[in-house]
């Protein structure tokens, strides 16, 4: 048995892990979305409307193949690396690796056929023939991406090296930056769409160096145990399962949307709520994706009491977290909306913010939503994902005709939500959840504090420029508010510090010794 000291050092050390990997996800993310936002506006104005429709219809459909092509891989990888991490048997995961690559490029290369020959067909439906030629084009690279999101990114969740994931994430930002240049020197969407192989073939250049990196220490090839390859074989089989039905319900509300409107602005506001809100939950999801392997470790090792002390310290952070971004959100709706979208966008903001309420409650219980899947019971996992899909179909077919965008903003909530609620009915039977209620509760107060405060600056300053000082002033305002309140303590500010390298700060600020 470990001793008291030993437990808090492992604890301490796991909370590190999970933290940095959390902020590694996180700051990816953002990346990733600043990126996609800035390079989609001037696509717009580079290409036209014309042209920029035939280019989201093409990564529509790329889209759907590339999800088709990961055959599973991508679940079944993080489980598999975190148990073997868990059990100590390193040298078995160099097996698990080949194994899935071999499956990865079949899958792949096949897939990658298909959409090649079935280019001509699509390009019919839509009586654009250039159509057919970028379709093919993204054929070509769609082993290379499928190995990019569904091998390289799984192992670097797996291994708890998000900052390579990170890295990775960077280059392929940078490299779209030369996307923009190439539309704008006049070679158009055949050139746009060329250069993604370009990006793919380059990314992956990097992260067959990183995954060398991470593996080379296994200096054996040791085989899966037999009794594992049954285990194996499910979970990918209901991650695969899962995949899919979420690749397909999704764009359906959408495409609902699309033909039972007016006009097309409606879906716009559908779509650009979706995106706000998913930036506002971006944290939450982080934490949960960095928990993962930490899950299984604890599971396998059969050390609950770690487990249950670092859950509920996760749980706090996720909430205090996602509590002033969604209050703050819900405030100041009509200039933030204005200030990312300009006005005309108006008609996103009821849509966000009834999508907010879904990410306040799913962020809170972030942390926990992804322990049926960390611990091989994929299966019910599964079965929210299908209960989530029925509960989108059905409300759909009733809500959007009647209230467009913003009836399509209350299937996203009842989706999530519907969702939450079957995993955590399952999740319950192998653990039992204890919130930290009363740091809850004054990150909510602190929140409602704040929230007041955004809601006087926006009186008193009407320009736009100034929205993101004010929002940044009034989360200064609430971190200083939970922290007096005793939601946090010095010993949180210690940990988060050493974590972001600002100890020195804290220090000549009084707040750490």
């Amino acid at each position: 048995m470990p001793t008291i000291g030993t437990e808090d050092s492992d604890l301490e050390q796991e909370k590190v892990l999970v933290a940095s990997n959390s902020i590694y996800g996180f700051m990816r993310s953002i990346s990733k979305f600043v990126m996609s936002f800035v390079v989609s506006i001037f696509l717009v104005r580079f290409l036209g409307p014309v042209n920029y429709g035939v280019y989201s219809v093409v990564i529509i459909y790329w889209g759907i193949f590339s999800v088709i092509s990961s055959y599973g891989i991508d679940g079944v990888l993080v489980y598999a690396i975190a148990k073997y991490r868990a059990s100590n048997q390193l040298d078995r995961i160099n097996s698990i690796l080949k194994k899935y690559a071999i499956a990865l490029l079949i899958s792949s290369s096949v897939v990658s056929l298909v959409m090649f020959a079935l280019a001509g067909v699509i390009s019919g439906l839509y009586h654009q023939p250039v159509m057919a030629n970028l379709l093919r084009i993204l054929a070509i690279g769609l082993v290379l991406y499928t190995f990019i999101d569904r091998f390289f990114y799984p192992v670097y969740t797996g291994y708890q090296k998000m900052k390579y994931g990170f890295v990775v994430g960077i280059l392929f930002d940078s490299l779209r930056i030369v996307q923009l240049v190439i539309v704008y020197l006049g070679f158009g969407l055949l050139g746009l769409i060329t250069f993604y192989d370009v990006i793919y073939l380059s990314v992956v250049s990097v992260s067959v160096f990183f995954v060398y990196k991470i593996v080379k220490k296994n200096r054996r090839k040791l085989p899966v145990r037999p009794s594992d390859v049954p285990v194996l074989n499910s979970y990918r089989k209901f991650s695969y399962g899962t995949s899919l039905i979420s690749s397909l319900y999704g764009p359906f509300i959408t495409i609902f949307l699309g033909a039972v409107a007016p006009n097309l602005q409606f879906v716009s506001f559908y779509r650009v709520g979706i995106l706000m809100a998913g930036i506002i939950g971006m944290p939450a999801a982080a934490i949960g994706s960095a928990f993962f392997p930490t899950i299984t470790k604890y599971f396998h090792r059969k050390d609950m009491k770690r487990f249950y002390r670092l859950q509920k310290i996760l749980l706090r952070y996720s909430a205090l977290i996602t509590l002033p971004l969604v209050i703050g959100s819900i405030v100041a709706v009509g200039p933030l909306v204005s200030f990312l979208y300009r006005s005309a966008f108006s008609g996103a903001e009821l849509p966000f913010v009834i999508m907010l309420v879904a990410v306040l409650i799913t962020g809170i219980f972030g942390p926990v939503s992804v322990v049926l899947s960390a611990i091989g019971r994929q299966k019910f996992f599964m079965y929210s994902t299908i209960g989530g899909a029925i509960v989108g179909v059905l409300m759909t077919l009733f809500l959007v005709p009647a209230l467009l965008s913003v009836g399509a903003a209350v299937v996203y909530l009842g989706v999530s939500l519907s969702m939450l609620s079957i995993n955590l009915f399952f999740s319950l039977k192998y653990i039992h959840i204890d919130m930290p209620v009363m740091a809850i509760l004054k990150g909510a107060a602190a929140a409602g504090v704040m929230g007041v405060l955004i809601h006087f600056l926006l009186i008193m300053v009407k320009r736009l420029f100034f929205l993101p000082f004010i929002l940044i002033f009034s989360l200064a305002v609430y971190l200083v508010l939970i922290y007096m309140m005793g939601a946090i303590n010095r010993q949180d500010i210690a940990f988060l510090s050493r974590l972001l390298r600002v100890s020195r700060l804290l220090r000549k600020l009084g707040l750490q010794r």
